[in-house]
């Protein structure tokens, strides 16, 4: 019966946890917080902050309904007009395109306009209501009796200052919290965006040098009748399935990505020759139950095959293998040759990219070590899978 409970508790929570975040997507996407969304989310801002003023002058100060209204008026529409004028045109209008004087001025508007709008509220909330508080009662009159000239003095706008900004702070802070999380949000779904594209282009189409150089053999092969040639046919097919039916998901069998290499590498190393020494280990019955991201081990082959056979065929050597124990081993080393540096392949993603998809997919969880030699190149991916 407790573990049943525990169960029941676990998932509402689950539950709650999937909610708030789907709430959270909701305001942090562009997606979804359009027009609409936003206009609603502002009224209901406004709304809230309303209450709450209005709740603490009604209760906080002995005041009359009426006067209470007057002093939230005064509040609501200095706090919209700072907000609106400081965000939605000084910011993005005038210090942004380097318009410092004018945007000086821009933020100093909201403290002349709640300088003015205290003088009018002041003034009609005296005429025409008993303000029984004598605190709140002296400070209106004292206003009143400056007239205008002590309302805009520079004086008076600095004594502003502080009650101006308590007042406005709480929506001040939540913008810019929100802008903040938004922009940072938004930074990190482009460059998955970027990622996913370049992932959905190495899937769908392999090195074109690749396959015109396996097509050719398999060409030669067939011509001279050789029993190869059936093989390396299904060595392709098997990988031309893969990268575009298998590898469609956002996690693989890791024995099918295994499976993929080694068909790449067995048709590389009839590219090769004979006289060229290229190895790839790994033992299927330690992948059970395990999965990894489609592609992610194939730049650094794609890469190993690219710089060794700048080698004469002697001096060529690719060794790779894969163990898993509790955590996934990748290593892969090569032979280099002394010639110019070659342009990253089509069907390569690259080390850089390699690396952000390694930051996205395993944050703290990876380990990529590369050792760079003149006559050698050598790759150590560590991962722990989940």
């Amino acid at each position: 019966m407790t573990g049943i409970l525990s169960n029941t508790a676990e998932l509402d929570e689950s539950r709650v946890k999937k909610k708030l975040a789907s709430w959270v997507s909701f305001f942090m996407s562009d997606r979804y917080y359009k027009t609409n969304a936003r206009l609603w989310t502002h009224i209901i801002m406004w709304v809230g902050l309303a209450v709450m003023n209005f709740i603490m002058f009604y209760s906080g100060f002995m005041v009359s309904l009426p006067v209470a209204f007057s002093i939230l008026a005064r509040n609501i529409f200095g706090s919209m007009f700072a907000f609106y004028t400081v965000f939605y045109f000084t910011i993005p209008k005038l210090l942004l395109k380097g318009h410092w004087f004018l945007a000086f001025i821009g933020f100093c508007l909201p403290f002349v306009f709640w300088a003015v709008l205290n003088y009018l509220s002041a003034t009609y909330t005296m005429s025409h209501f008993e303000v029984s508080d004598l605190g709140t009662r002296q400070l209106m009159q004292r206003v009143v009796d400056g007239g205008w000239a002590q309302t805009l003095s520079i004086s008076n706008l600095l004594r502003l200052f502080i009650p101006v900004i308590i007042a406005i702070g709480p929506v001040m802070i939540l913008k810019l919290v929100l802008d903040i999380i938004r922009g940072t949000t938004r930074q990190l779904r482009l460059e998955r965006d970027n990622l996913d594209l370049e992932v959905n282009f190495l899937r769908s189409q392999l090195n074109p040098h690749f396959l015109f150089n396996t097509l050719n053999n398999i060409y030669s092969l067939s011509i001279r009748n050789d029993a190869l040639a059936s093989d390396l046919i299904m060595h392709l097919s098997e990988m031309m399935r893969y990268t575009l039916y298998d590898s469609n998901t956002d996690k693989v069998p890791l024995q099918m990505e295994a499976e993929f290499l080694k068909n790449y590498i067995e048709l590389e190393s009839v590219r090769y020759g004979k006289n060229a020494s290229i190895t790839f280990n790994y033992d299927p019955d330690q992948m059970t139950d395990l999965t990894i991201p489609p592609l992610l081990m194939f730049p650094f082959v794609e890469n190993a095959f690219k710089y060794s056979h700048s080698t004469n065929s002697a001096e060529c050597w690719v060794n790779a293998k894969i163990e898993v124990t509790d955590k996934l081993r990748f290593e892969i080393a090569n032979s280099k040759g002394q010639g110019p540096e070659q342009k990253q392949g089509v069907g390569g993603i690259g080390l850089v990219n390699t690396r952000k998809r390694l930051l996205l997919l395993y944050p703290g969880k990876h380990d990529l070590q590369i050792e760079n030699k003149s006559d050698s190149y050598k790759v150590v991916l560590t991962i722990t899978l989940s």
